[in-house]
């Protein structure tokens, strides 16, 4: 078994035996220690999960502590499932046809705004279908596009359903990149000059430009979307710097540009791969920033503090990560 190590407010757990996923208690400073695979702490009323959840399948998107799966590429368009990692329970969706071989992207969410009852069973059921579930799936296309159709899943009734999505500036998804981050209910796919936001509770879309003067293709492979003390925030990485924009009033403003030539090593700048691996959800201005050579290191945006964690090389690290809820027991 491995190690679960805390740091910074955040452990990893291994989804294979080469991915890591970051995962954050409720509590950033929670240092409680735990070896069993899974263990509901009534005292302290948090969950504590194994620092081992393999996982029979791609993880391709996360929201509300569920994960979305397939068990082929995820850009097939068929064989996926949902994934509850913490009581460990999945369910599968029904498939839908794929005409011909070709690239799928794919989205996940969960009604943000749902809230299960603790007073109707102790041990939450992350998998139950009046959360409202929603899964996208979209033919990828490389050269801009102003009307298209998107297939939607509903936990609701069970069944897909196709929906034209008709774009006035039009939209083109990366070769690269086939996957979206859930935010507010929305679903963000990062594409070749701009995202698209699709909202699958409405069935809408529209799109939203990258900051000003940053790279879209660099951001695609190595930056990272994601939230932190609730904004969506976009970074971008180059050879010594890093950027962090956060996304206020439908613009994006510039809160970090940080030059670590000097703070970090050599080794670590001069890596071609290195990445943003993503932002903690309570500090503002904490990021982990990984190389598959070269490790894991947490950043303080703020403090200019750089700090290795050890161990962690020859392990990709997923661009979704698990925020552990409080569990509330029966009174």
């Amino acid at each position: 078994m491995a190690t679960q190590q805390k740091f910074y407010g955040a452990s990893l757990v291994f989804l294979s035996p080469h991915q890591l996923m970051l995962t954050f208690p409720p509590d950033p400073y929670d240092d409680s220690d735990n070896d069993d695979d899974l263990e509901h702490d009534h005292q302290n009323k948090r969950i504590l999960i194994s620092p081992e959840v393999f996982i029979k399948g791609t993880v391709c998107g996360c929201s509300m502590n569920v994960f979305l799966c397939s068990d082929n590429r995820y850009t097939s368009g068929y064989g996926y499932f949902l994934h509850d990692p913490i009581n460990t329970e999945s369910f599968k969706l029904p498939s839908l046809e794929v005409k011909k071989e070709c690239l799928h992207a794919i989205g996940f969410t969960c009604d943000p705004y749902y809230c299960n009852d603790p007073k109707e069973d102790s041990r939450r059921n992350y998998l139950d279908p009046r959360k409202c579930f929603r899964v996208v799936r979209i033919k990828s296309f490389i050269a801009i596009h102003y009307e298209f159709e998107v297939d939607v899943w509903s936990s609701e009734t069970g069944n897909w359903r196709q929906k034209t999505v008709i774009l006035d500036d039009g939209f083109a998804f990366a070769p690269h990149w086939s996957m979206s981050f859930a935010y507010e209910g929305g679903l963000y796919f990062m594409g070749r000059t701009s995202i698209f936001v699709y909202d699958p509770y409405g069935l809408n879309g529209e799109t939203l430009d990258y900051p000003v003067d940053s790279d879209p293709m660099n951001i695609m492979s190595f930056g990272f979307l994601g939230t932190s003390c609730g904004d969506l925030r976009i970074a971008d990485i180059g050879h010594n710097y890093i950027k962090v924009w956060e996304l206020v009033s439908n613009d994006w403003e510039l809160l970090h540009h940080v030059d670590f030539s000097g703070l970090l090593p050599n080794e670590f700048c001069a890596d071609y791969y290195k990445r943003v691996g993503g932002f903690h959800p309570h500090e503002g201005e904490t990021v982990y920033l990984y190389s598959f050579n070269e490790g894991i290191y947490v950043a303080n945006l703020q403090t200019m503090k750089f700090t290795y964690i050890p161990g962690y090389q020859k392990s990709d690290l997923s661009p979704f990560h698990l925020e552990l809820p409080l569990w509330s027991s029966e009174e």
